[in-house]
């Protein structure tokens, strides 16, 4: 029965999923896997109707394979046409040769959806191409040759010339014998000063003619090595190899007795478990195919920026042994948007790798937001960046490093010895709106963080705050109006939660719930509106006068009185339920920092309520279509796609 053209796609995609996560590459020095086409015929991509036929010959290459240890394949309908050979070298067993085959089918389909590539194993050889290949003996620019050293030190210097001799006439050997034998030979010279052999194989595809200037030109180059220790040339119509250790049988017909039970029902549970490999990676089609296309976009506009600024780029294996491979004792953290580690660069300098895994396209916009939005701006309050990384399996970040924990591990930990004092609250307060409305236009553009909250402030050795985790950070603009939600419930304004309109007051509104928690040294409940909220306490005790009673217990009245009222009242105006009646950054700052600035009176609760909702920012008929009970915000967690 003929295989649907979509599941054969799809079983050459899994082939290719399969070989790069579930097969480890090999360190083996006599494996090497090229991509390419030297003809190029396809402009190194593919047609879809390339991926069936590549499949069909495949498994035609397997039928000839484990019956005859060669094969050589054509399958051209719907073009284009593909053209497969593999070789195992004559001394192997079925069995052996079978093995070697299975290993080369799994690890070639890394070079999809190149129309070209040859894999050369210690023991067989497999390609695939879309011309006819079957009579090309060499080609220069694939040709390759690998020397094990450049010097053999078990052969004194005196003897070096004599033993580089005894190679050049050991390979002239072994190839007169391969063209005498018709492809395959091998050969020993165990004479002083030290033993060597040689193997040479042309392909069954070639002619006489083709495997001898393949076997001149692979053995001409190959004598090169000497005095070294060993070499492998891998052409493109043979193989040949010369080494100081015997690496072949001395028979070509020493293997065990081909075709028994045992190397049968071994070769049985092998295919076996690929088909099970095929069904199990299956799954795995859709999402590589979309995850690829949005990565390869992605760093395509990451690498543009990285091309005007070279300084940003880091290079993956540096960061990867900054961090200690990113073992938990370098971890700092951890969050929706990655983790972070602690590294100690070459220099001696500190800094923090943010690792990002690419899962979604959320992801992927966040990593550019804080490359591409951060990049430059500097402030005493901000987390400076660095630079990122996007050439190693996951993108990181770079950052500088900063002492202390982030404030939500200080601030709302009970059982600890760090109680922070009013003066250093005041000053991560004063801190936090100065770094504000540095972003909301102090650094020459007006950007919104969108997710200001005490797990993104981290607190420096000195206790200065620096607002980090820019993700979601978005330019301010003409198309800010309106905007897909993201964020974290509980720091979120009610008209960005709502109707998705985002301002610089959806920041404000944000950093005022961030204040009323460092004063009160309570975390603001996300769900309920009722007496556990912190912002339904201190709006309570301002209507009551009673402001000081919402201040944190631990401070045990050591503090200024009028200072803390005024931070609550603060808190209280900017989280008014209107935009519009909420302070901008740049006038929260005064308020905080000069005892003279008058701090407005909040007009609105800082909570839904229907029957407040008159003044601008939201109507009361645009609230009324939504309920504000505790089951409706748990909905919208759903319905839109917020961050916790």
């Amino acid at each position: 029965m003929q295989l649907p053209f979509k599941f054969l796609q799809i079983v050459t995609w899994v082939f290719l999923v399969s070989s790069s996560s579930c097969s480890g590459t090999t360190n083996d020095s006599q494996t090497q896997l090229m991509c390419g086409s030297p003809r190029n015929t396809l402009n190194s991509t593919v047609p879809m109707s390339f991926f069936p036929n590549y499949v069909n010959a495949m498994e035609t290459l397997q039928g000839q394979v484990f019956s005859r240890k060669s094969g050589q394949a054509s399958v051209s309908v719907p073009p284009p046409e593909v053209f497969g050979l593999a070789q195992c070298q004559s001394g192997l067993s079925n069995f052996d040769c079978n093995l070697c085959f299975s290993q080369g089918r799994v690890k070639l389909p890394r070079c999809i959806p190149n129309p070209g590539a040859r894999i050369y194993l210690e023991g067989c050889f497999l390609r695939y191409d879309t011309y006819n290949f079957f009579h090309e003996s060499t080609n220069p620019k694939y040709d390759f040759i690998n020397c094990t050293t450049q010097t053999n030190a078990s052969i004194e210097k005196p003897l070096q010339v004599e033993f580089k001799n005894k190679v050049a006439q050991l390979i002239t050997n072994v190839s007169e014998l391969a063209l005498k034998n018709r492809s395959f030979a091998t050969v020993e010279a165990e004479s002083e000063p030290v033993p060597a052999y040689a193997l040479a194989q042309c392909w069954d595809s070639l002619k006489i003619e083709e495997c001898r200037e393949c076997l001149v030109a692979a053995g001409r180059e190959l004598g090169n090595c000497a005095p070294g220790a060993g070499g492998q040339a891998m052409f493109t119509g043979c193989y040949m190899r010369y080494s100081t250790t015997k690496f072949f049988n001395s028979s070509s017909a020493v293997a065990p007795e081909e075709g028994g039970p045992d190397a049968y029902f071994v070769t049985a549970i092998a295919i076996a478990s690929l088909g099970f490999l095929i069904l199990a990676c299956f799954g795995a089609y859709i999402g590589y195919e979309k995850l690829s296309k949005n990565r390869k976009e992605e760093q395509e506009r990451t690498m543009r920026l990285l091309s005007i600024n070279s300084n940003l780029n880091f290079q993956y294996e540096v960061l990867e042994e900054a961090t200690n491979y990113f073992s938990d004792e370098m971890k700092l953290g951890q969050g929706g948007a990655g983790t972070v580690f602690k590294g100690t660069l070459q220099d001696g300098s500190e800094v923090a790798v943010k690792r990002l895994e690419y899962t979604t396209r959320q992801w992927v916009d966040q990593f550019f937001n804080e490359v591409n939005l951060i990049n430059g701006i500097q402030h005493n309050n901000l987390v400076r960046l660095l630079g990122c990384s996007i050439e190693g399996p996951e993108s990181l970040l770079v950052y500088e490093y900063v002492l202390n924990k982030s404030l939500d591990q200080i601030i709302f930990v009970k059982k600890t010895e760090q109680v922070l004092s009013w003066e250093q609250r005041y000053k991560i307060i004063a801190g936090t709106a100065e770094g504000l409305a540095h972003l909301h236009g102090g650094c020459g553009v007006k950007i919104i963080h969108r997710d200001i909250k005490a797990s993104n402030i981290l607190i420096a050795e000195d206790l200065t705050p620096k607002i980090s985790d820019f993700g979601l950070a978005r330019f301010a603009n003409d198309e800010c109006g309106n905007s897909s939600i993201a964020g974290t419930l509980g720091y979120m304004a009610p008209e960005y939660l709502i109707r998705g309109q985002l301002t610089e007051k959806a920041d404000v509104y944000g950093y005022g719930v961030l204040i009323l928690e460092i004063a009160c040294g309570k975390k603001n409940s996300v769900y309920t509106q009722g007496s556990s909220s912190i912002l339904h306490t201190v709006w309570k005790h301002y209507k009551a006068n009673t402001l000081v009673k919402s201040i944190d217990p631990r401070l045990e009245d050591v503090y200024s009185r009028k200072e803390a009222e005024n931070v609550l009242q603060i808190g209280l105006v900017c989280t008014q339920t209107s935009s519009s009646l909420r302070p901008s950054m740049p006038e929260v700052v005064p308020m905080l920092r000069f005892k003279d600035t008058p701090i407005p009176s909040p007009k609105q609760p800082p909570f839904l309520n229907a029957s407040v909702l008159c003044a601008g920012g939201l109507t009361e008929s645009s609230i009324t279509k939504v309920s504000l009970s505790t089951h409706v915000l748990e909905s919208a967690v759903l319905d839109f796609p917020i961050s916790h």
